[in-house]
């Protein structure tokens, strides 16, 4: 029978010899799995495998039974605005019913959806705002961006900067320069020697991912404080966080996709959202609750109540922000956007937010899994065991990003 890379168990029996997601041959049929086996399926990208069915002890199969059947019902409020009979869909769903299973065994309780209950369902005679440009120029507070980023910025766009001059410039800010190095070290990258130094990381990394992670952590901590209402800033910052390392392992899989870039982009998909529940923390909620009770995406109900939604916002204020226009377009088109050019980084993101949503890290407002839009998964060429490999390969890396950041 075909077993998901998630549920293959140490001693198990191969009917099928083993490759990695590029061909490379690891392990023959006939051979019994062991737990050393299991690390190098998930180094080499192995989804699925083929293994001789097997039996549980009745007594264990009761017991897990009941805790699968508790997961599910789970799963099934999470998941109540999708059609799981579409992929990757109905994939996710499964791996997650597991993962929520597993979490029931070891005695920990599952995580609690947001209480709308008192949110507004009614739609709105008309929106608070005409547009973007509106809502922009009425004079609400927008936070501004620390002015190292954009000394990094100017150093990296001259063509005479060097490593040790670009090192010299982040140098400069001990708190950036800390978090740069603890996440060149962290899993997300991987190396087997330590990087010590600010230049070393620059000539690993690149200028460009460099920069693109400089941007991350700076527009992190220019939106520290305190949120309110549904939407917390630590789960805020969780839930993006998740969605960045998901993002950096769906695009280490997707060949045309950067995955500096794609880490960013999960880090902030839904800057909008975190802006709009600064100033509109009901108005949000009720967003949300709108959606649900009329069966609209949240970027209709959000236009329904602004006059534009988060993906909007985002990209209007990068735009003045003066952000890469790759950067603009993959968060702007992450719910899809037929107005701007498609992005196979708006499609990463579009995925790694289902995955981060639906495993529960942290949240994303509504704590509910949306549908991914139309052709975001096809676009990226992958299995649906795919998924729960991505799924087993973050969950060490998502637990290193948290501590690194703080959340």
């Amino acid at each position: 029978m075909k077993v998901f890379v998630g549920d293959i168990k140490v001693g198990m029996c191969l009917i099928e010899d083993v490759k990695g997601s590029n061909g490379r041959f690891l392990l023959s049929a006939g051979s019994v799995i062991k737990e050393q086996h299991l690390r190098i399926f998930n180094i080499w990208g192995v989804s699925e495998v083929e293994v001789e069915s097997c039996s549980m002890n009745d007594d264990k199969a009761d017991a897990d039974s009941e805790l699968l059947e508790l997961a599910g019902e789970h799963a099934g409020k999470i998941f109540c605005q999708v059609d799981t009979e579409v992929i990757p869909m109905q994939i996710l769903k499964d791996v997650c019913t597991k993962h929520y299973a597993a979490i029931l065994a070891e005695g920990r309780p599952l995580r609690s959806l947001p209480d709308f209950s008192s949110a507004n369902s009614e739609m709105p005679t008309a929106p608070l705002y005409a547009d973007i440009e509106s809502f922009i120029s009425s004079g609400v507070q927008l936070n501004s961006f620390p002015d190292i980023y954009y000394k990094i910025m100017d150093a990296i766009n001259d063509p005479g900067t060097t490593s040790e001059n670009l090192a010299d410039v982040i140098s400069k800010d001990s708190g950036l320069s800390a978090r740069l190095l603890s996440l060149v070290n962290s899993p997300l990258y991987g190396l087997s020697l330590p990087v010590e130094s600010l230049s070393r990381a620059v000539s690993i990394i690149g200028r460009t991912g460099l920069s693109q992670l400089a941007l991350s952590v700076s527009v992190m901590d220019s939106f520290k404080g305190k949120g309110e209402s549904v939407l917390f800033m630590e789960d805020f910052w969780k839930h993006s966080l998740a969605c960045a390392v998901f993002c950096r392992i769906l695009a280490s899989q997707v060949p045309s996709a950067s995955q500096d870039r794609c880490f960013v982009v999960g880090m902030l998909h839904d800057l909008g959202r975190l802006i709009l529940m600064q100033h509109y923390p009901d108005e949000v909620c009720d967003s949300f609750y709108m959606s649900m009770a009329h069966g609209m995406t949240i970027c209709e109900a959000e236009t329904r109540i602004f006059g534009f939604d988060h993906c909007g916002l985002a990209g209007a204020l990068f735009e003045e922000w003066n952000f890469p226009p790759s950067l603009i377009s993959a968060v702007a088109g992450h719910h899809g956007d037929l107005r701007r050019e498609f992005s196979i980084e708006s499609a990463v993101c579009a995925v790694a937010e289902s995955l981060s949503v639906a495993l529960q890290y942290g949240c994303d407002g509504s704590g509910l899994v949306s549908d991914i839009y139309p052709g975001a998964w096809d676009s990226l060429g992958l299995s649906c065991g795919a998924l729960a490999t991505t799924v087993l390969k973050a969950k060490r890396q998502i637990a290193d990003i948290h501590i690194i950041f703080g959340v």
